[in-house]
């Protein structure tokens, strides 16, 4: 699938405020300078959990870091990581058999260890640097709501503890039947699956370490749209902004869903997908809803499925909706306008608490923020992470699949390591299958694009 040639892809000036985004903070417009500077060594262009992670890294272990520039469309963290459901979860067995049969077993096995790797190096980033995000490690449950459903986790599961590569089967149980229900606090509950994973305030955790790395003399740049670069023939990059030119050195690519607008070599790898999330609170304002201690993903027939997690608070973040969003392409594949939601996707969640959870049913709840997020899916459901195969010095860290936090933090290191070592991605702990080369590249098989038009498409949670 080619692009529309008529159709814009960048970021939209008048986004919907996600509650992660919600509370007062002057940080969001965060220039570092009035002015943009004229050269860099490295400019990333993003400013959220990729970029974030990639510059935190150039600056660890680093006695003379570059000169560091970063530039963001608009207000800082406002993209995807300012929109998730606020999940760590790593996949242990959901994805196993697809990735087993595109990518072969042993990368199967890499991708497990790898989130989960993930996922405790973020809670000791966390703690190492102090950092207030609400951070909350506890187990994910995921509740199998049909016996189609059920029949998918028992097959990827059966065929994942086979795999003698994958660490840290012990800590991945499953329960059917009754203990399912108990377990779950699901009553429609089949099959039950937990296993570590964790939630945290995205937002807070991405700008602590923004903060950190303009501590160490990044200069960030928020409201400055990147339209385009080009390579010079001194070997520079031109970073043509909606604020003036910069140049630079060595430039990366962290935009995630929009990064076709100014990387068209990724039309047809890296699609946007419009999703939809909400927070529920109490509707009684001087009380919280009764504590699950677990996050949670709900799945149902035909590919549909919730996520949620419990904030300490004791409101709850949900998202999913996927009837109202499957059957309308057109809402939601290729789209990147984060300024309205898809139609009833807000209102699906009203009732949504009582409906599935025991502890819930008598409690009067209310929807008080539903926002939109604009998802980077990319055509084989990896990450493009690596320099590119046609511009040396350029990198890129995106199409996370709706499924960055627990992938990106390891591959901002790689990258970091790429660019102050001058090493090659191939020399990186990053997933062989993650990497960009000129295979995938010359790779023109969708996945994506055929999912979307039979309607099995499925928002990764």
């Amino acid at each position: 699938m080619m692009t529309d040639s008529t159709k814009s892809y960048f970021p939209v000036s008048n986004p919907m405020i996600s509650f992660w985004l919600s509370e007062s903070d002057e940080f969001k417009h965060h220039r570092t300078t009035d002015f943009l500077p004229q050269e860099a060594d490295v400019v990333i262009i993003g400013s959220g959990f990729s970029g974030a992670s990639t510059a935190y890294y150039l600056y660890q272990d680093n006695p003379t870091p570059p000169k560091i520039v970063m530039l963001e469309a608009r207000d800082v963290c406002s993209g995807a990581t300012g929109r998730n459901g606020g999940h760590i979860k790593p996949d242990n067995y959901r994805g196993y058999l697809r990735h087993a049969k595109n990518f072969g077993t042993s990368n199967a096995a890499q991708l497990i260890n790898f989130e989960n790797k993930n996922f405790k190096e973020i809670a000791k980033l966390v703690s190492k640097e102090n950092i207030a995000c609400d951070l909350v490690l506890t187990r994910a449950v995921d509740v199998d709501m049909t016996p189609e459903e059920q029949q998918k986790t028992v097959d990827g599961y059966s065929a994942m503890m086979k795999n003698s590569s994958v660490e840290n089967k012990e800590d991945i149980q499953i329960h059917f039947g009754e203990t399912a229900k108990i377990i779950s606090k699901v009553p429609d509950a089949e099959t039950c699956i937990t296993y570590p994973a964790g939630q945290i305030w995205p937002y807070k955790f991405v700008v602590a370490l923004l903060q950190i790395c303009i501590k160490k003399g990044m200069n960030l740049q928020s409201n400055t749209m990147v339209i385009k670069t080009s390579k010079l023939n001194n070997d520079k990059f031109l970073v043509k902004t909606s604020r003036g030119d910069i140049l630079a050195d060595k430039i990366v690519i962290a935009t995630n869903a929009y990064t076709k607008a100014i990387a068209p070599e990724f039309d047809g790898k890296i699609f946007p997908i419009k999703g939809t999330c909400t927070h529920i609170v109490s509707a009684c304002k001087s009380e919280s809803l009764p504590y699950l201690t677990n996050t949670y993903s709900l799945r149902y027939s035909g590919s549909k499925s919730d996520y949620m997690i419990p904030r300490p608070d004791g409101s709850i973040v949900v998202g999913g909706a996927k009837k109202h969003i499957f059957p309308y392409r057109e809402k939601f594949f290729d789209v990147v306008d984060d300024s309205n939601l898809i139609e009833n996707t807000d209102r699906y969640f009203d009732n949504w608490l009582q409906k599935h959870f025991i502890s819930m049913k008598s409690l009067n709840t209310v929807v008080d923020y539903a926002w939109p997020g604009i998802l980077g899916y990319s055509n084989d459901s990896l990450p493009y992470v690596g320099e590119s195969v046609s511009e040396t010095n350029k990198f890129v860290i995106a199409g996370f699949h709706g499924h960055g936090m627990p992938r990106i933090l390891l591959c901002g290191k790689a990258i970091a390591n790429c660019i102050k070592k001058g090493t090659s991605i191939e020399d990186e702990e990053v997933p062989d299958c993650f990497k960009i080369s000129s295979h995938r590249m010359n790779n023109n098989d969708n996945s994506l694009l055929e999912s979307s038009l039979t309607h099995s498409f499925a928002l990764k949670k």
